[in-house]
Parts: structure tokens; C-alpha cells; sequence
């Protein structure tokens, strides 16, 4: 019996190092000789073989200025260090009684939730995790041009092709692209939660293949140059929340490019303006219109990431798995109720929030015109949500490619962006099963009422849906079952998938642009042709001439065509020569 039992307790300490290694919770698996373990369930914990402390990847511990006790919260995504290569962070013996300097130092950070740089750095501007890279203010100073230079004159570009050229964004063939390429570069990255698969598979090439679908993705998101130039920051002074409100900004300019245009096109004839946009009034109208409906649902992705960033609030907790304090989840220094941080950041990103979500109530309010329509009793106030007929335009460069019965499909693609942004902020399961029951909904919907116009179109949609299901489906895989940190042949086949999968809608995008300029460089040859013949003079044409012209009209060659209008006028000069001779 006791040999029996030595056994046992052996086989039991060789199941608690597998479960130690596979990443899951150690409730109650500490040995009893372990003094001092702290008990934050799967948080932060000991080895019970060791007894050395263990920290989940992506949380910090330590004390904040109200508590002195050992409390435990989240990091945001790439504030604390991260264990690539196993679900949890070893610490040291002698940095026990210091982890926050232990988890934040390695990433040049610190203080509550590595929520501040290290002294000599600061929030890189072109990061999407906000890193600390090295600053210093005589650098910095050459930073804002450059910054100017590299983010606003790009964006003044595209403002200036899109509204020249009349590029509409929100014609129903690149609707479910424009929205695949902007979540999956934020909320459905690969890579949003940490623990890359991609890292894992690919190894020193994870960097080079991320780059290759998020740089054309993010060009959706109007965030250009984020992944091409090196970190640099604008002030040693700026903190995150400063940062991500200069993303505002960004992501503002080409509409309030438009506002401004607008303005003065209005003040065109008070003023000796000339604005030569379009040879006619209502064609620049109308490229006014599309382009600032473009630039909308341009930014509108990236405004509501920045929102949902700045009023997220993160708990911290103590053993007992209770909430001590609220803080700011950018900000760790900051507390949630923070005075400076209310005025300055939370309260003009509630504003935003409000109009984030006016714009696909807006949208939606077709349905309202169909239920106050259908009702046994007229309500007037419903009646003034209906927009004006200025608006009403607007909203049709959104609305147009779909059924007239179907508009507000238009304000639930909107949502639809808006939702996956707070499904972000879930624990990573309820996250993903919250962000595949959105897209299944909407695989229903579209299938079900065929909202556009184009049965084709509504074949598209369902087939991009289905391509975000799939790598949603295999994330959920490799998340449930602890397989995202180690290198295993389930791991790599749902890499290899998720790779061709994410590459499929840009290889689309490719050949629709082709398929479109060509098709725009045939009519312009056949409206210049058409032009051109009818610049022949008729009077005095053989029978033989005309029968030449009208049979070779299809043909648009231009060295054919000059062949034949040579020979029409040779024969014309012949003409007028016999007639003069006689």
C-alpha cells in the first residue's frame, strides 16, 4: 500500500507539470512546503514542483498607490511582456516582491499595467500597440515634419485621386471587401489577442508575411504608412491617450478636406475662386458627395477602434478575484474616474461614440418609415426621424446598390463594425463565439433577403462572410484547445488555411480593378471614336466610302481608323479636282 501510494502521488506530480505546461489553471495544485504562493487562481501562481512564481501571459501584478497588497489586472496587448513560447512567464526568485518591474521593463515600460514609458521613451506615433521606442526632444522636433510628411501628404493624395477621379467606395462590389480589410486587420487579426499562431509557424518570416496582408489592408483604414516606417515618437511628454488622440485626427482630415472644399465651392461666386474640379457644376456635386461617402466609411472603422480604446476601462483585482480599483486601459496611471482623464479623453470620446452610432440608426431608418407606415396608429415623432432631402442624397450613395425595400442593409454593415469592436474586449472565447454568431447572422440575413439589387453581389458578400467565419472558426480552434503557443501539426494546418483564406479577397480586389479600368479604357475609346465620326463630312462621299465607315464603326483601332479617314478625304479632294477640271 505505501509503495502504492508513492506511485500515485509520482503519477499525480507528472500530471500537474503537464497541466502547468499545457496552460491551464492550477487552483489548489501547489504543494503544501510552498510558503508564500500567491492564490490568484490562473493568474498568477507557483510550479508546484519548484515553487517559483508564474504569471499568465499579458497580466500584471503589483501594488498601486491606494493598495499596498498584491493586485492582478490585464495589459493592454503589448504593454506587458509576453511568453511566445508557453501560456504562462516565469519569475524569478529575487523579483517576486518586484513583477511589475519584472513584466514591464523588458518592454520599456512601467508604473500600474506598464501603463507609462521608461524615462527616455515615448509612445510610438506609427504603432498600433502604442510601443515605447527611444525619444529625445531634439530628435522629436524633426519628428512632427516628418510625421506631417509621411501621414498628411499621403492622406492629401488619396483625397485628391479619389475626389479627381470620382472613386466611389460604396457601390455594392467592394462593399464586403472595404469591411473584410479593415476588421481583419484590427478586431479578426491573427494576431489580436496575442499568442500568434503566425509567430509560432513561421518563425523569423511571421514579421514579413504579417506585413504582406496588413499594409494593403490598412490602406482601408486609412493608416497608411503604419508598418513600413521605423517607430518614432513626437514627444518625450505625450502618453498613449495623447497619441490616440492625434489618430482623431488622422482620420479626420480627408472628410474635413471635403467640409472644407464644400465651403468653397459655396463661396465660388461671392469670390473670384475658381474651383475647376469637373467641366460641369453637378458632376463636381456629385464627386463631392461620393468622396466624402467614401472617406466616411473610411475613418468609420478606425474612429470607432480609437473610441472603444480610450473609454475601456480595466479591472484590477485582488486574491479573492475581487475589483479594487477601475482604471484606464491605456493609461494604468490614471484611475477610471480620474479628473484629468474624464475632461480631457473620456468626455469628447462619448461624443464620438454618440455620433458613431447615429450614423447607422440613420441608415436604418427605412424600417422606421415601414413600421410607422404599417402601424394601426400614426406616431408623429417618428415621422422627424426621417432625414431632409439633402441628407437624403447623401445617404443614397450608401443605400444605392441595395433593394429600396432593403436600405438599411447599408446601417447594419456600420453595426456590424461597431459590434466587433466591443466583442473585442471580451475574455478571448467569449470574444470569438461572440464575433462568429455577428457573422453567422449576417450569412443568414444576406442569404435569406438577397438585399442587393445584383443577385450576383449577394452571392459576393456571403462568400466574403464565409472566408471570416472560417478564420474565426479555426482561431476558436486553437484558443479552446491551448494549441496557439506551441508548434503542432494542428497549429500549422490552421495557419496554412487561415493564410490562403485571408489573401483570397485581395486577389478579388485585383482583379475587379483590372476588370474595371479595362473596362473604362474600351468606352473611353468608343466615345472618341464615336466623337470622331461624326466630325466626317458626308456631303460628297462615294457609296463605296460610306459602306467602308459604317461597316469598320466597331473596330477601335486607331491606326485603321486613320487609314480610313485618310482615304475618305483623298477621295473627296479627288472629287472637288474632276469637278473643278470640268
Amino acid at each position: 500500500n505505501g509503495s502504492q501510494g508513492l506511485v500515485m502521488k509520482q503519477v499525480m506530480m507528472l500530471l500537474m507539470l503537464l497541466v502547468l505546461q499545457e496552460g491551464l489553471t492550477l487552483v489548489g495544485t501547489q504543494k503544501q512546503n510552498c510558503i508564500n504562493c500567491p492564490k490568484f487562481k490562473s493568474f498568477l501562481t507557483c510550479d508546484p514542483n519548484s515553487c517559483d512564481w508564474l504569471i499568465l501571459n499579458g497580466y500584471w501584478a503589483g501594488n498601486t498607490t491606494s493598495n499596498s497588497s498584491l493586485l492582478v489586472g490585464g495589459c493592454p496587448l503589448g504593454y506587458c511582456y509576453f511568453n511566445e513560447s508557453s501560456a504562462y512567464l516565469w519569475i524569478p526568485a529575487d523579483m517576486t516582491d518586484r513583477i511589475s518591474d519584472f513584466v514591464c521593463n523588458k518592454t520599456h515600460r512601467m508604473g500600474i499595467l506598464c501603463g507609462q514609458c521608461l524615462p527616455g521613451y515615448a509612445p510610438a506615433i506609427n504603432s498600433d500597440l502604442l510601443d515605447c521606442t527611444s525619444c529625445d526632444d531634439q530628435s522629436a522636433k524633426r519628428h512632427w515634419i516628418f510625421y506631417i510628411l509621411s501621414f498628411y501628404v499621403p492622406l492629401f493624395v488619396v483625397f485628391l485621386v479619389i475626389i479627381l477621379f470620382n472613386i466611389r467606395l460604396t457601390t455594392g462590389p467592394v462593399n464586403a471587401f472595404i469591411l473584410y480589410a479593415q476588421v481583419i486587420s484590427t478586431t479578426l487579426n491573427l494576431n489580436a489577442q496575442g499568442g500568434s499562431p503566425i509567430s509560432v509557424a513561421y518563425g523569423a518570416h511571421a514579421n514579413a508575411f504579417q506585413k504582406s496582408y496588413e499594409v494593403p489592408y490598412d490602406l482601408f483604414n486609412l493608416n497608411l504608412l503604419t508598418h513600413l516606417l521605423p517607430p518614432f515618437c513626437l514627444s518625450e511628454s505625450l502618453n498613449a491617450l495623447d497619441v490616440l488622440a492625434l489618430k482623431y485626427l488622422e482620420a479626420l482630415f480627408p472628410v474635413l478636406m471635403i467640409i472644407l472644399t464644400t465651403l468653397l465651392l459655396r463661396c465660388e461666386r461671392q469670390s473670384k475662386i475658381r474651383l475647376n474640379c469637373c467641366s460641369h457644376q453637378k458632376c463636381c456635386r456629385m464627386s463631392l458627395e461620393h468622396s466624402f461617402a467614401a472617406f466616411i466609411l473610411l475613418a468609420y472603422n478606425r474612429l470607432c477602434e480609437i473610441t472603444i480604446y480610450l473609454i475601456t476601462p480595466v479591472r484590477i483585482v485582488d486574491g479573492a478575484i475581487k475589483t479594487v480599483e477601475k482604471r484606464v486601459y491605456y493609461k494604468g496611471d490614471f484611475l477610471y474616474n480620474n479628473e484629468n482623464y474624464v475632461i480631457h479623453y473620456k468626455l469628447p470620446a462619448y461624443i464620438f461614440l454618440v455620433i458613431l452610432i447615429l450614423l447607422p440608426v440613420t441608415l436604418l431608418h427605412y424600417p422606421l418609415q415601414w413600421i410607422e407606415k404599417h402601424l394601426l396608429f400614426k406616431v408623429r415623432w417618428l415621422r422627424n426621424v426621417y432625414p431632409s432631402a439633402k441628407i437624403a442624397i447623401l445617404l443614397d450613395t450608401f443605400q444605392g446598390c441595395f433593394k429600396n425595400n432593403r436600405r438599411y442593409f447599408a446601417g447594419l454593415y456600420f453595426a456590424l463594425r461597431l459590434l466587433l469592436f466591443v466583442a473585442y474586449y471580451l475574455p478571448v472565447l467569449q470574444e470569438l463565439l461572440l464575433q462568429q454568431v455577428l457573422i453567422t447572422l449576417y450569412i443568414f440575413l444576406i442569404g435569406f433577403l438577397q438585399p442587393y439589387k445584383n443577385k450576383l453581389l449577394n452571392y459576393l458578400d456571403i462568400s466574403i462572410f464565409a472566408n471570416m467565419a472560417i478564420i474565426n472558426v479555426l482561431e476558436f480552434y486553437l484558443t479552446a484547445t491551448n494549441q496557439r503557443e506551441t508548434d503542432t501539426t494542428p497549429l500549422r494546418a490552421c495557419v496554412i488555411v487561415e493564410s490562403v483564406l485571408v489573401f483570397l479577397p485581395l486577389i478579388y480586389l485585383v482583379v475587379y480593378l483590372v476588370w474595371k479600368i479595362t473596362r473604362r479604357y474600351h468606352e473611353n475609346i468608343r466615345r472618341q471614336c464615336s466623337s470622331c465620326y461624326q466630325r466626317i463630312p458626308r456631303k460628297g462621299h462615294s457609296s463605296e466610302t460610306k459602306s467602308i465607315l459604317s461597316n469598320e464603326r466597331t473596330l477601335y483601332d486607331e491606326i485603321r481608323y486613320n487609314t480610313l479617314i485618310e482615304r475618305a478625304s483623298e477621295q473627296e479632294s479627288d472629287r472637288d479636282g474632276a469637278g473643278n477640271s470640268l
